[in-house]
């Protein structure tokens, strides 16, 4: 089975008109190679295809008999869904979610209001207007990215002079829309799902903080500065220091939302909890990073589920909903 391994490459030098972040969703040459030799150990035939402007006739020259997609497309809030829907087009089975899924939950507002009221949500606006409904502090991040970008210590706000402040540098920096959203200081949390209708399952959970307590009492921010840093600043908590019950209900939580936006073979979902302890959803990562080395749904499973079988089972899971034998 000839595989293209579908994806956008992170650039080795940075380019210095653009921010920092700019490519953060993209992949590595290491996971490329990484998700290659994990395919190659199921008997099949993968090659890195880049999902660029040439992207249909790539695949359609190329002969292949699957895709394996994890290209983050290039644009604004429906770039995911492109890769994916020329898949469809040229009638390339592919691995994870359809064009619909990629598109709704790239942009967090809409893939909020799909999943509520059946999942509590963090409350939040992208009209600046209503920033007086809101209680503070808030997080002030693009609403249509992903992997931290655009998040800084600084998008943490506790009034609206900072807020509105914090919003102006992301628009003029990212030329984004701005999600405020209301600051929920309890743990966060990541649940790792894989698998399709009713045998779709929570393979991990995982609690995302600070490795020690900060003098400072500073809320925990999974932005890019902590990001860059993980290795000295942040534990991987596997399972969540939380009680059972709670734990339990994110878990229910992630496995509907799932469900209601969509999401097929594998995806990440990410919550925090309230002040009162409760888990709130914040967003849907249907093309988790796969990194074998820093990804958190990796992270999340790397005690449980070997690299090269996750992968595998991600492209098995795509298969069968395809009723392809591999």
């Amino acid at each position: 089975m000839r595989i293209a391994v579908l994806h956008n490459r992170r650039p080795e030098h940075s380019d210095e008109r653009l921010p920092e972040d700019h490519y953060e969703e993209y992949d590595s040459t290491e996971t490329i190679e990484a998700i290659t030799r994990a395919l190659k150990t199921l008997g099949t035939s993968p090659e890195p295809v880049l999902a660029g402007r040439d992207l249909p006739q790539r695949l359609d020259a190329g002969s292949y008999d699957f895709v394996f997609n994890i290209a983050e497309g290039s644009g604004r809030r429906s770039r995911e869904a492109v890769p994916a829907a020329i898949c469809e087009l040229l009638e390339l089975p592919y691995t994870g979610s359809d064009p619909l899924t990629l598109a709704a939950t790239l942009d967090k507002t809409v893939a909020k209001r799909i999943v509520s009221p059946d999942v509590a949500i963090a409350r939040g606006t992208t009209d600046a207007t209503e920033l007086g409904t809101l209680s503070f502090p808030v997080i002030v991040k693009p609403n249509d990215e992903g992997s931290s970008k655009g998040i800084r210590i600084s998008s943490y706000c506790v009034d609206v002079e900072t807020a509105l402040a914090q919003a102006a540098w992301l628009t003029r920096t990212y030329a984004c829309p701005v999600l405020f959203e209301e600051w929920l200081p309890g743990a966060e949390v990541t649940v790792a799902i894989a698998g399709n209708g009713t045998s779709a399952a929570v393979l991990a959970t995982m609690e995302i903080g600070f490795v020690s307590p900060q003098h400072d009492d500073a809320p925990f921010i999974y932005s890019l500065e902590t990001k860059r840093d993980y290795r000295s600043k942040v534990a991987y908590r596997v399972p969540p220091c939380l009680p059972a019950p709670t734990l339990s209900r994110i878990n229910q939580q992630a496995l509907r939302a799932f469900h209601l936006l969509g999401c097929r073979d594998v995806a990440r979902m990410d919550f925090r909890l309230d002040a009162h302890g409760e888990p709130r959803f914040l967003e849907c990562n249907p093309l988790p990073g796969l990194n074998p080395e820093s990804s958190d749904f990796v992270i999340a499973t790397r005690g449980l589920v070997p690299y090269d079988r996750l992968v595998g089972n991600i492209l098995r899971d795509a298969a069968a909903r395809y009723s392809i034998r591999l």
